[in-house]
Parts: structure tokens; C-alpha cells; sequence
């Protein structure tokens, strides 16, 4: 299908979007422009270029920049942007979409070995898209530039629901296939994409994922709240001890939410969802549960009367102004905690030294050293590992 046709197409339907590019492939935007009727879809184009423009644009340094989950995060923050930027009469929340595209192509002076990829995601509220691909055909800069920005376009035409083949027109060679993945939401996941991670306007809610259903027979619930991405030994250990001092099961609790990054996307949450699922423990751990609530305040209204087991860096943070609902201070904060029956339960982490203030030392028991030793082993690290097989 010519790109004028399939840009007609895109604008004929439903679909509202904002795009953010890095790395190449701008002239996308000039294609969803050009041929007229460009508002009817485009609701922002931005164009994060430098890293410290991304690191921005999606709330962090990523690990690599040219990446399917770094385009995840790019489609996700602009998602959002889209929600935001809806007109207040509409309102239809099904037929927005984030799109991110991150690549790295052909420049003067390169080393021989770099590789040239291409990553775009789209987020909607139904579903998380990934599309990847790696050059194999040597091509200059132009012609990559050509490619990607048909990639853009062709991803964007599928989300719209138009009929296209995934790689026409892009010119890429019958080797070069693209990987592609996509994911659903869970079922009541998907409403807590429309409430930003710094609104405190909306209740915090959960969704329970899987496990034994064991956390109605126990008035105190122990949990363990994380990002388990991925879920690896130690985080298991310290459930194992946490469970042991107790005598409860550990119940593992994502925040989909963040304080500041976007939400996560679902592609990201099925693989940390998969990964505490494949460590599951049954004479210690509990359910698996999605939530909305990124703060322990939050935290609190949804798990009343729990213990909360957290690391000595998650500590750090739990009591730092920048993590308080609006309004809090240290001691509406105790208060809260108080009357919803919270404390913590915190381990070692290699590196970080505990220090407890007196206000807070009756709702804290920190496991000795005797009992748990942390290995320095990571998230991150593992992740790293992981790109590098």
C-alpha cells in the first residue's frame, strides 16, 4: 500500500495518538502530516533526541537506550501524555495510543561491529505492542532513515486496526524478521492506566493475580512490595525468613503504578509476574497482587494490619519528603501508619548502611546479619546479564 493511501487510512479511523521518536525515524512525522487531516489523529509529536532529552522524557536513565523496553517506556509515557491531552468531551479512553520508537542507524566514523536496530512499541489501554529488528543488510543512513520511519507507520496503521502487512513497503530483506510481542492487559489492570502515578485523587485498588488464596484466613498479612523485575533468589530469602519469623505466608504486591517513571506496560509486568510465578514456594508464599499505589500511605489503605518487608534502600526512601501523599509530614505519616496497624520488617542490603531514627523505631525490626547476608546480587544486574547472552 502507498504511504499516502495508509496515512489517509490512519486518519479516516478513530484513533488518537501522541509519538515520541529518538534516534531516527522522524520523518514519520512529517508523513502523518503531510498529506492533511493530521489533527484528526496526532495529538503531539515529540522528539526526545539527546539523552538527557529521554532521560527525562521517561523518568530515568535507561540501561540501554536503543531497546525494546526503553521504547515500552517512550509508547507508556506518551500514553499518558495522550490521556491527558484528550479533549474533556471525549473521553474515549479506547482509542488512544502511545507510540515510542527508539533506534540506532548508520553515522560517520562508527566501529565496524555496531549494531543497527530498531524498536517501536505502542501502548493502548487494551494492549502493550513491541516490534523489533536487527539490520542485517548494510545500508547507508538514508535508506535505514526510510525504513524506519514505514516501520513507524505501518505500527501505527495495525494499532488503528487497518488492514497492512506488518513489513510493507519498509524494504527490509526476507532475513531480516521482525520480533514481535504483544499483551493484553489483565483483566482490571487496565483502569488504573488512567490515573497518573502523582494523582491522589482516586482510591488505591488491587487486583489479585494468583497464588493459594491464603491471605483471608490471617487477620496480619506480611507483604513484600517490589518491582521484581525480575523476582530472583534473595527476594525469595528474605520472604523465607520473613515468613519463618511470622508464621504467615508472604504475599508479593507490584505497584503498576510509580512516583516518577510511567506506569509499568504490560509486557513488562507479565515477565515479572512470570518471574516470581516460576520461583513459587508454596510452604511460604502467598498471592500475587497488582496495585495502584506506589506509596506506602497507599499502600497501607489496601493492606491494613501488615507487615511490610522492604530493603535497607527501599528504607531510605520510605520516610523522604518526595515520597509523602500532599500534605504529610513525618508525623501525619506515623500517625497513618499507626491506625492502619503498619510496620516494617527490614534486610540488609550490601552497601547501604541502616540508620533508624527514634521516631520511627517502634514500627521497624531490622533482621540481623546472622540471619540474612546480602550477596549484592541484583535486579539490575541480573537484567544486564540477561541483554548480554
Amino acid at each position: 500500500m502507498e504511504i499516502k493511501e495508509l496515512v489517509h487510512k490512519i486518519h479516516s479511523c478513530e484513533c488518537e495518538l501522541v509519538l515520541a521518536i529518538t534516534g531516527g525515524g522522524t520523518e514519520a512525522i512529517g508523513e502523518l502530516l503531510r498529506y492533511g487531516g493530521g489533527s484528526a489523529t496526532l495529538l503531539e509529536a515529540i522528539v526526545p533526541y539527546s539523552q538527557s532529552a529521554l532521560d527525562a522524557f521517561i523518568g530515568r536513565k535507561p540501561e540501554k537506550y536503543a531497546s525494546a523496553r526503553t521504547a515500552r517506556a517512550m509508547a507508556m509515557t506518551a500514553f499518558q501524555k495522550a490521556i491527558m491531552l484528550q479533549s474533556p468531551e471525549q473521553k474515549r479512553f479506547e482509542h488512544l495510543l502511545g507510540i515510542g520508537a527508539t533506534c540506532t542507524l548508520a553515522r560517520n566514523g562508527e566501529r565496524k561491529e555496531r549494531q543497527h536496530e530498531l524498536h517501536v512499541a505502542v501502548q493502548s489501554l487494551q494492549n502493550t505492542t513491541s516490534y523489533s529488528i536487527l539490520f542485517l543488510e548494510k545500508r547507508d543512513r538514508e535508506h535505514e532513515e526510510a525504513i524506519v520511519s514505514r516501520s513507524i507507520i505501518n505500527m501505527i496503521a495495525i494499532s488503528c486496526h487497518q488492514d497492512v502487512v506488518i513489513t510493507d513497503g519498509t524494504g527490509l530483506s526476507s532475513q531480516e524478521r521482525p520480533q514481535i510481542k504483544q499483551v493484553q492487559a489483565i483483566e482490571g489492570i487496565s483502569n488504573m492506566l488512567l490515573h497518573e502515578a502523582n494523582s491522589y485523587n482516586t482510591l488505591p485498588s488491587f487486583v489479585r493475580i494468583s497464588g493459594q488464596d491464603r491471605n483471608t484466613h490471617h487477620s496480619h498479612k506480611i507483604m513484600f512490595s517490589g518491582s521484581f523485575d525480575p523476582c530472583h533468589k534473595n527476594h525469595l530469602k528474605m520472604a523465607r525468613i520473613a515468613s519463618r519469623k511470622y508464621g504467615l505466608p508472604v504475599h508479593f504486591e507490584i505497584s503498576l503504578l510509580n512516583v516518577d517513571k510511567p506506569p509499568i506496560d504490560y509486557i513488562s509486568l507479565e515477565d515479572r509476574i512470570s518471574s516470581i510465578k516460576a520461583r513459587y514456594e508454596p510452604d511460604f508464599m502467598g498471592d500475587i497482587f497488582v496495585t495502584n499505589a506506589p506509596l506506602f500511605s497507599e499502600k497501607a489503605i489496601i493492606f491494613p494490619d501488615s507487615t511490610f518487608i522492604v530493603g535497607a534502600d527501599t528504607m531510605k526512601r520510605l520516610f523522604d519528603p518526595k515520597y509523602y501523599r500532599p500534605g504529610d509530614n513525618l508525623y501525619s505519616l506515623l500517625e497513618h501508619f499507626r491506625t492502619k496497624g503498619i510496620d516494617f520488617l527490614v534486610f540488609s542490603r550490601k552497601g547501604i548502611h541502616i540508620e533508624i531514627p527514634a521516631e520511627i523505631e517502634h514500627i521497624i525490626t531490622i533482621v540481623s546479619e546472622d540471619e540474612y547476608s546480602d550477596d549484592g546480587i541484583s535486579s539490575t544486574q541480573i537484567r544486564k546479564l540477561q541483554q548480554n547472552k
